[in-house]
């Protein structure tokens, strides 16, 4: 997904965060105040007030619309912001954390055949140079699962079944447990399936 169009998605989102708020802030100002003996005046003031939010509330919808989301994926026009904007996160990030998964099972792969013997024994400097790529690369990869597995959750909680997409599987957080998972290779699907979507599929707990 563009760099660009997650930016924007995130800032819009913050936007309507931040009006949320403020639409929770003016019902109980008006609450308070209607409590009260107000003038015209103040009732007047307040009903601006209101106009004023529904406009911005407004406005708020129309930018979300010019981003062309829509027209990026199409597919995604009846899915929330903030499942799009989560969903093309971890997309991006599970493409990261294979790369990275990748490079350890090399380094792990090489150690391997040479002290099985089916290669020839590294010396103890390229030995050594070997154990400490893996470990430098391991406290980046276990952070970036951890965060893939936090946006997993966060699809699961604003999934609605009837946008029929697939929601992403967590991933282990233990090498050896992660090189053996054959959904560290899998997709983020960031389209509906066509047909019947499976159980174990909208489930990510199944």
């Amino acid at each position: 997904a563009p760099a660009k169009l997650k930016k924007e998605l995130d800032t819009v989102l913050v936007l309507q965060a931040d009006l949320d708020t403020t639409t929770k802030v003016v019902q109980a100002t008006q609450a308070t105040i209607e409590r009260g003996n107000v003038t015209p005046g103040i009732l007047d003031a307040l009903a601006g007030v209101e106009r004023s939010h529904t406009r911005l509330v407004i406005k708020a919808e129309a930018l979300y619309s010019s981003l062309n989301v829509h027209e990026q994926f199409p597919q995604l026009t009846h899915v929330s912001l903030d499942f799009v904007r989560t969903l093309l996160m971890a997309c991006d990030l599970k493409i990261n954390i294979c790369k990275r998964a990748i490079g350890s099972f090399f380094e792990w792969d090489k150690l391997d055949r040479a002290v099985g013997g089916k290669d020839k024994p590294l010396g103890t400097k390229l030995h050594q140079q070997t154990c400490k790529a893996i470990a430098k690369r391991q406290p980046a990869l276990m952070s970036a699962i951890r965060k893939y597995n936090t946006y997993c959750e966060q699809l699961s909680q604003l999934h609605d079944p009837s946008w029929a997409i697939p929601l992403p599987t967590p991933l282990p957080t233990k090498l050896v447990d992660l090189r053996n998972d054959t959904s560290l290779m899998e997709d983020v699907w960031i389209t509906p399936s066509s047909g019947e979507t499976p159980l174990w599929l909208q489930d990510a707990d199944m």
